[in-house]
């Protein structure tokens, strides 16, 4: 073999070693910042998870309240959030299940009583004939609407 050939074949092994050096820095590269993105995700879905617990001193209620749709839902917990010391209200529009996170001013008959008063019966009070009446035809639940 030629010095030429030798220096080539020389050369040419060390390129590759460079190159497999490169992609293994490459590799580990994607790797963190793969690894740092789920971290990340993690303390995110983590830290949205405690978020929605109640803070200590607050009480979790719920009851049914009559609804037909996501206008329904705006309306239902938009007013029980109008209510003194309501801090969170979610209804879901499968169950008709109202949860509420207050304080401990809370009180879910009066939130009950304001739902009645925009139209929405519930398990602790019927709804007002005039709220039930202004409430558009899709929210009229006891037409026969469907639920959406």
């Amino acid at each position: 073999m030629k010095s030429s050939e030798l220096l080539f074949t020389i050369h040419y092994s060390q390129l590759t070693i460079h190159n497999s050096q490169k992609m293994n820095s490459s590799i580990k590269y994607i790797s963190t910042a793969v690894l740092f993105l789920f971290f990340m995700f993690s303390l995110t879905t983590s830290a949205s998870a405690q978020s929605t617990a109640p803070a200590s001193g607050d009480q979790v209620v719920s009851f049914h309240v009559s609804g037909v749709c996501g206008e329904c839902k705006q309306r239902i917990e938009s007013t029980a959030l109008d209510v003194k010391g309501v801090k969170k209200a979610e209804w879901d529009q499968k169950t008709d299940m109202l949860v509420l996170v207050g304080s401990s001013k809370m009180d879910k008959q009066k939130v009950a009583n304001a739902l009645a008063k925009a139209g929405h019966g519930s398990d602790l009070a019927a709804a007002d004939p005039k709220g039930y009446a202004k409430l558009p035809g899709c929210c009229q639940y006891d037409s026969g609407a469907k639920k959406n």
